[in-house]
């Protein structure tokens, strides 16, 4: 059997991700008070129902609540009274039509719960407990699709490698997930949607699996991307960024990070009514620098994350010091696809001290170290013109080496983004579509900067994770560097660092600092050649 995508999605040539069609109303259940179980079998129903229409919203959070009401006051919305374990017998008896029976996972191996959601987007399942599963049958008439129990795997090879040669050519060829399956909901809804194929594995484990045919689960994880095109995107995680992106990088997949990503059928089928976004002045004027000053721009972290945000930047972002001192926001570009009401939500709130920076390392997370060559024009391409539509002039580059991609947390060049044949690669594609300076590396004390053709490629101090470290970072940095003026980017650790915390740190340096956005940094640092 060939790939089958959904019929009814907006799959157009320059699409990461599909479009579904925008919803004339939904039906908002409120998910926080129901059981594990209840909330694994509502998400993978509501993933059937919503597509190729969205027709249900779930509430996990409070930052749900909150994009109901900002993103989607415009659409008729009907609040379910029920709540708690309730709310999927209710759904129940609304969608009963979408769902044909129930795929059980064997809480033995949790692993089963991923090829478990593989299935149910193929055979228009709900993924189910035993016990959960024993109930719908009693009081629904579901009757049991698939019991993965039956095949008494004892391990997560043996698991998705049946998936692999039983799911892989059914599932979607344009999209693949990692997805840890204790994570019973955020992005579970969507990949039963769209019949992606879902998987868990360690890139850092090299060493077979005695029980499966000398298969490692490095190995399995290779064949599983392999499979796929050029076309692909990697959505969900992995258990380690540095192997697991490596991997995903040759075969040429750039990774979207999503899996807390809730309701994400609903947000890439709704664009604003009437975009407010207003374009970040590029043509401000461009103070002169002057001899004798440290220029600090601030950059936050984690903007190629997509469930970042949603939720992390959403907080971030309510900081009653946001606005007051100059910052960069790196935001993945294609927010502007996966999320056009939240991209609209964030830009048109925009201070004149918020830059958009386009996270690593353009339209998905890659390393360019690893990625082929051949298909780095097409990445730089939609890169770029993904950036144009937010406006931003600035492009976060990480990369990796060999310890990094072996799977250590960092190696010896703090990700830095060393090729100078792709450091021309990126500017002679993107310098056409605004780009003008790049930042890279991360776990860095020290700075450096180059000049290609134009555009400065700068290299970060941090991630600085608190108040303290921020200003060691800064101060050890000018030291160190005797050169004035003197131009520095801080890469600031969103999970960790607020607003007010950067306050903080800008309140102990004197005069002979100024704080500037990324984009005045290179302007006034261009302007002095």
């Amino acid at each position: 059997m060939g790939s089958i995508e959904m019929a009814g999605l907006d799959w157009c040539i320059d699409r990461m991700l599909p479009a579904f069609q925008r919803p004339p109303r939904l039906d908002v259940y409120d998910m926080r008070g129901a059981a594990r179980e209840v909330q694994l079998a509502a998400t993978t129903l509501a993933g059937l129902v919503n597509r190729p229409q969205p027709r249900v919203y779930l509430i996990n959070n409070d930052e749900d609540q909150f994009w109901l009401t900002q993103a989607f006051a415009t659409i008729p919305q009907n609040v379910a009274v029920l709540n708690d374990n309730d709310v999927l017998q209710a759904m129940l008896v609304t969608y009963g039509n979408s769902v044909r029976g129930t795929i059980i996972y064997d809480p033995k191996l949790i692993d089963t719960v991923n090829v478990a959601t593989t299935l149910a987007g193929q055979r228009d399942g709900l993924v189910a407990s035993p016990e959960l599963a024993q109930t719908l049958q009693q009081g629904h008439g579901l009757p049991v699709l698939e019991d993965l129990r039956n095949h008494k795997w004892r391990t997560r090879t043996q698991a998705y490698n049946w998936a692999r040669h039983n799911l892989l050519t059914a599932a979607s060829a344009r999209l693949v997930a990692g997805l840890d399956p204790t994570n019973v909901n955020g992005l579970r809804s969507f990949l039963v949607a769209t019949r992606t194929f879902v998987y868990w594995l360690d890139s850092r484990k090299y060493l077979p699996d005695l029980s499966n045919g000398l298969l490692s689960e490095r190995a399995l994880m290779q064949t599983i991307l392999d499979h796929f095109s050029a076309v692909a995107v990697h959505l969900g995680w992995f258990i380690a960024e540095g192997s697991g992106v490596s991997l995903t990088s040759q075969a040429g997949i750039p990774v979207l990070a999503s899996d807390f990503f809730y309701n994400l059928e609903v947000w890439t089928a709704v664009q604003p009514q009437q975009s407010t976004v207003s374009k970040q002045a590029a043509e401000d004027e461009v103070p002169s620098p002057v001899t004798g000053k440290v220029y600090v721009s601030f950059t936050m972290s984690d903007g190629d994350n997509l469930q970042y945000c949603q939720h992390r930047m959403l907080y971030l972002w309510h900081d009653s010091n946001r606005g007051s001192l100059p910052i960069g926001w790196t935001l993945s570009p294609a927010i502007m696809q996966a999320a056009p009401a939240m991209a609209n939500y964030y830009m048109s709130s925009a201070t004149h001290n918020d830059e958009f920076v386009a996270g690593p390392s353009g339209a998905g997370y890659i390393f360019p170290s690893r990625w082929p060559t051949e298909q780095l024009a097409p990445f730089l391409r939609r890169t770029g013109q993904l950036m144009r539509a937010m406006y931003m002039s600035t492009l976060q580059v990480l990369d990796t080496d060999f310890l990094h991609s072996a799977g250590l947390p960092i190696g010896l060049k703090g990700m830095t983004f060393t090729n100078a044949n792709q450091h021309h690669d990126y500017v002679q594609f993107l310098h056409p579509f605004g780009l003008r300076g790049m930042l890279s590396g991360a776990g860095l004390s020290t700075a450096k900067t180059k000049n290609i053709d134009g555009v400065p490629l700068l290299q970060n101090l941090g991630l600085a994770s608190n108040v303290a470290k921020t200003v060691r970072l800064i101060k050890n940095a000018a030291a160190a560097h005797r050169e004035r003026p003197l131009f520095l980017n801080v890469y600031v650790l969103a999970w960790s660092m607020t607003p007010s915390d950067l306050k903080q740190v800008v309140q102990q340096f004197g005069s002979e600092y100024e704080i500037v956005l990324p984009k005045t940094l290179w302007a006034m640092r261009v302007s002095m050649k």
